[in-house]
């Protein structure tokens, strides 16, 4: 018996998709996951309008619709240490 845990899927709203055009630095992969927290491929299904993780999508509408986000300092703390 395996013990298998579907995730759940769903599309980021436009609006967000929007916020992230509007203030994008770049769209490497090392730009998008210091900007957002996402991979390359995760930004081409968000793109397309596909599916992504629930928790996924759940933390970067966070993170966009964050101030921090849209001045690319996202996942940047620099109180920090």
């Amino acid at each position: 018996m395996t013990n298998t845990r579907l995730a759940t899927m769903r599309p980021v709203p436009q609006h967000v998709v929007d916020h992230m055009l509007a203030g994008m630095l770049g769209q490497t992969s090392d730009v998008l996951m210091m900007q957002f927290g996402i991979s390359y491929n995760t930004w081409r299904k968000i793109r397309a309008g596909d599916p992504i993780r629930d928790s996924v999508a759940r933390r970067l509408e966070r993170r966009v619709l964050d101030s921090n986000a849209m001045g690319g300092r996202s996942g940047l703390d620099n109180t920090a240490g």
